[in-house]
């Protein structure tokens, strides 16, 4: 059983010229932790989810090669596999590392929208996925993916036979889930803009969570207030890139959200947050 006291203290890991600082941590016991990585890969989205009998997930792979070297400091050299790919949608901030991905690791699954891109990046992931033959799933609405026993990822979104009226920007076909373990939950959302929001909620979603991943890097295209109401977080987690020419994220959504706590990986690096299902804790790079 964890211990319901949080024990509070600073700790600093120097590994190489990497100072990693850990900033609240509680008692647990390692077979029962979910472990879900925001990683920092510049002005991009991607995200390593871990489970305690080590069933791995990989939503996006940002604009470059980071990813390779985050996922280095995450996995253990050794593990050339990763379970499932899920590509939110073929945008080049999500997709362009999922390349290098794709060439180094064994994948046993990928999830997409199904949404294509007549793009060159686009095109070498479609090869790589035929030349290696991985399994291809399109994400629908209502879909629960059991991850291992007592964790899934519900797609909320998107629902296939409304794809082509919402796929322009094809932000707004982005794959949208809510992950679960117990009693804590985290809405990851990709790219998914007002219009999907407003959907979401019209349509009278579950949508509200402890940890929401921010959409569109905390671009005004997303965030409205009532899906901010609906969701309704504990915690905030912004993937953006330092200094980026977007301008993400945007004033206008962080004064909507300035009463909530936030986790930026332009200003924290790579987050990670650890939860048994009754408690969470949140583990900063810098």
């Amino acid at each position: 059983m964890f211990t319901r006291k949080i024990r509070i203290f600073i700790l600093v890991i120097l590994l190489g010229s990497t100072v990693f600082v850990w900033d609240i941590v509680f008692e647990y016991s390692s077979d029962d932790i979910l472990e879900v990585n925001f990683l920092d890969v510049g002005q991009g989205d991607s995200i390593f989810i871990e489970t305690p009998n080590n069933k791995q997930v990989l939503i996006d792979g940002g604009p470059d090669k980071t990813v390779m070297e985050r996922l280095g400091q995450t996995m253990p050299f050794y593990d050339r596999f990763i379970d499932l790919i899920i590509l939110t949608h073929p945008d080049a901030d999500h997709i362009t590392g999922l390349i290098e991905v794709l060439k180094y690791y064994d994948v046993g699954y990928i999830l997409t929208s199904g949404l294509e891109k007549d793009t060159l990046v686009y095109k070498k992931w479609k090869g790589l996925i035929e030349e290696k033959e991985i399994p291809l799933i399109l994400a629908q609405t209502g879909q629960r993916i059991i991850i291992q026993d007592g964790i899934k990822l519900e797609i909320l979104w998107p629902d296939q036979s409304l794809i082509n009226s919402y796929s322009k920007p094809s932000n707004n076909v982005s794959v949208m889930g809510k992950l679960i373990y117990g009693d804590i939950e985290f809405l990851l959302t990709g790219d998914a803009e007002e219009k999907v929001e407003k959907y979401l909620v019209k349509h009278e979603f579950d949508l509200e969570v402890d940890i929401l991943k921010l959409g569109h890097h905390g671009s005004k295209s997303s965030t409205n207030g009532n899906f901010l109401e609906k969701v309704n977080p504990e915690i905030i987690i912004i993937s953006v890139g330092e200094n980026n020419r977007f301008k993400h994220p945007s004033q206008e959504v962080l004064e909507r959200i300035k009463n909530i706590s936030i986790y930026r990986t332009d200003e924290h690096g790579s987050i990670k947050i650890l939860t048994d299902g009754i408690l969470f804790d949140i583990l900063t790079a810098r």
